[in-house]
């Protein structure tokens, strides 16, 4: 029977996620929303006020059933921090936020080598830094996630890294012994859709999936509020379908279906109908402007987008697609024929799908590897940072 230091760890954990959730509330509201008694959550919300988790707002509320006045409580912005890091293909990107999960600081760094041990030590260097600059190296801060563009299995191993090349690195345990904070590892479809969930206002959506799009695709999908991992981890990894078998390659660096919607193909087929632009902003310039090469090569990348959201549908169901990563960019500009091509299909899998942009740009993955922090806070598999409570 678990005893009563347990039970309170469990209870600062749902009012902190109560909190989290609805904004300010009284003492009497909480009491009402986790069903618990009065005197519980007065011995609950006295240690979170100790431990500066959660400060009083001065709002005087009243309890209906009593007429008694109580005062707000609020999450404290500055009770704890969370850092999130993106490993993309040729740049770290790192966010900070607070217990609301605001981000205070965002950063980027640019990667010349692609050594997994050389980016893991440019990696630590930039959260030092970061952390010294912004929080003084604050105790107050609770870790770090760290999202990357690879197959990572449950126990933080990256199986296949091809837009860094890495094979079979032990990422998580290199993390842990470079960091005296904790650390964790997702890949970075995942950590979107942890973003999405966590911090994306989607308490009523409980089956979703994220697709990131960038230089490969990746699927990051939750069933029932839960991310889907699959048996090793390694599930979503949808860019290595193979839509076309007499395409088939026994080179599963580049999956079948990324060579086809990916970030380079998708600005291979703007040049070779005549675009000039050099990159992927480029790119996007010229097709706010209605570019004939940019228009014609966004339309045969949304084809295949409509092909991928149809099968990801076909095989999950889910309520809601959430597009994220830098080739999101594109979908406002042919989201009509997307749309027009699900349509088309009368298959009951997509009849009602909303299909959404993420509104967290750059940071989506980043905010996500923040999130495998931040979400353990108001967790009760690890309270460890309600210190001093008693």
């Amino acid at each position: 029977m678990p005893g009563s230091a347990f039970l309170r760890r469990i209870n600062q954990a749902r009012v902190l996620r109560s909190l989290k959730e609805k904004g300010t509330l009284s003492r009497a509201e909480i009491a009402r929303d986790l069903e618990l008694t009065r005197s519980t959550v007065t011995l609950v919300t006295a240690g979170l006020l100790a431990d500066k988790l959660i400060v009083p707002t001065g709002e005087v509320f009243v309890t209906q059933n009593t007429g008694r006045p109580g005062i707000g409580l609020k999450l404290n912005p500055r009770g704890a921090y969370f850092f999130g890091v993106e490993i993309g293909a040729d740049e770290l990107h790192l966010v900070l936020i607070d217990l609301t999960g605001a981000i205070i600081h965002r950063e980027t760094e640019r990667h010349h080598k692609k050594s997994p041990k050389i980016i893991c030590r440019n990696l630590v260097s930039l959260v030092e830094k970061v952390w010294s600059k912004r929080l003084n190296h604050s105790d107050r801060l609770r870790g770090v996630g760290v999202a990357v563009s690879a197959l990572l299995d449950t126990r933080g191993l990256v199986r296949k890294a091809p837009t860094l090349g890495w094979h079979d690195f032990d990422l998580k345990n290199e993390l842990l012994k470079k960091f005296s904070i904790p650390a964790f590892a997702e890949n970075d479809a995942n950590a979107a859709a942890l973003a999405e969930l966590s911090f994306g206002g989607r308490i009523g959506c409980s089956d979703l999936c994220v697709l990131l799009l960038n230089f490969g695709i990746g699927a990051g999908i939750v069933a029932g509020r839960t991310l889907f991992r699959g048996y090793s981890g390694l599930a979503g990894e949808i860019g290595h379908l193979c839509l076309d078998p007499l395409k088939r390659s026994s080179d599963e660096e580049w999956g079948a279906l990324e060579s086809c919607i990916g970030r380079e193909t998708l600005l291979k087929s703007y040049r070779a109908a005549g675009g000039n632009a050099d990159d992927l902003q480029g790119f996007l310039s010229d097709l706010k402007k209605g570019g004939v090469a940019a228009r014609k090569s966004a339309r045969f990348w949304a084809e295949w987008l409509a092909l991928t959201i149809s099968n990801l549908a076909d095989v999950v169901n889910p309520q809601l697609i959430v597009l994220a990563g830098p080739l999101s960019e594109v979908y406002p500009y042919v989201c009509e024929e997307v749309r027009h091509w699900l349509r088309e299909r009368k298959f009951p899998t997509v009849a009602n799908l909303e299909i959404q942009v993420s509104s967290f740009g750059r940071d989506a993955a980043a905010l996500g590897g923040a999130a495998l922090v931040f979400n353990d806070a108001f967790s009760v598999s690890d309270a460890s940072f309600l210190t001093g409570v008693v």
